[in-house]
C-alpha cells in the first residue's frame, strides 16, 4: 500500500536536539520516522515522484520559498550544531534559500527518516486556504508524495488536505475517504489501502 501523505506536528519539538538534553515528544517522533519512511518507500531518488514538504510560511522580502530548501531552525533559537547529525543532512545545501521553521523540521524529519533524494518545498499563507487548496490538487495531480506540516491555529494544513483529495482531522471524514488513515499521536498518514468501514474508527 502506498502512503500518500504524512501530517507531522509543525514544533521544532519532534526535532531531536532541538529541547537541549530533555527527553520531549518521544512518541511523535518515533511515529513520524515511521510514517516517512513508508511514504518514500519505493520511490526513486531522481525526483521522478516529487516529495514535498508544504509548511504554513512567515512572509519573507523575496516571497515564500518554493523548491529545494536548507533547513535550518535558528529563527526558533535552534543552532544547527544541536540537531541529531543524522537529521541534520538536510541543514548542510548551503547553496539554497533557507526554509521557515515548520518546513525545516519536515525536511530535517526526512533526513531523519532516512530520505536522501529532492526534497520540494512549498510554503503557503497560514490562512490562505484557498491557495493552500490550489496547492494540494496540484500536487496530487504530480503523483506527489507530500509531507504535510500541521499547525490548528491555522487553516492552510486542512486545505492542502482537501486539495489533495484527503479528509482532515475529523474520524467520520476519515471513515468515508476513498483512501484509509491511520493516526498515532499527532502524526496521521493515508494509504491507499481500503478505507475503514463507518463507525471503526482510526486504525492506532
Amino acid at each position: 500500500m502506498t502512503v500518500r501523505a504524512v501530517v507531522l506536528p509543525g514544533t521544532p519539538l519532534l526535532v531531536p536536539g532541538a529541547a537541549g538534553a530533555a527527553t520531549v515528544l518521544e512518541e511523535e517522533r518515533e511515529a513520524a520516522l515511521a510514517a516517512l519512511g513508508r511514504l518514500v518507500d519505493g520511490v526513486p531518488g531522481d525526483g521522478s515522484v516529487p516529495v514535498v514538504v508544504v509548511a504554513p510560511g512567515t512572509p519573507l522580502p523575496a516571497g515564500p520559498v518554493r523548491g529545494p530548501a536548507r533547513a535550518s531552525l535558528a529563527a526558533a533559537g535552534v543552532a544547527d550544531a544541536w540537531v541529531d547529525p543524522t537529521w541534520a543532512a538536510a541543514t548542510r545545501h548551503d547553496d539554497r534559500p533557507v526554509a521557515g521553521v515548520a518546513a525545516s523540521v519536515g525536511l530535517l524529519a526526512l533526513a531523519g527518516a532516512g530520505w536522501a533524494g529532492p526534497v520540494e518545498v512549498l510554503e503557503v499563507g497560514g490562512q490562505d486556504a484557498a491557495a493552500a487548496r490550489m496547492a494540494g490538487a496540484a500536487l496530487a495531480r504530480r503523483g506527489a508524495r507530500v509531507v504535510v506540516m500541521d499547525d490548528p491555529r491555522l487553516a492552510a494544513p486542512a486545505a492542502v488536505l482537501d486539495g489533495l483529495g484527503l479528509p482532515g482531522d475529523d474520524a467520520e471524514a476519515r471513515a468515508a475517504s476513498p483512501v484509509r488513515a491511520g493516526a498515532t499521536s499527532a502524526v496521521r498518514w493515508y494509504d491507499d489501502g481500503p478505507a475503514p468501514s463507518a463507525g471503526s474508527g482510526v486504525s492506532r
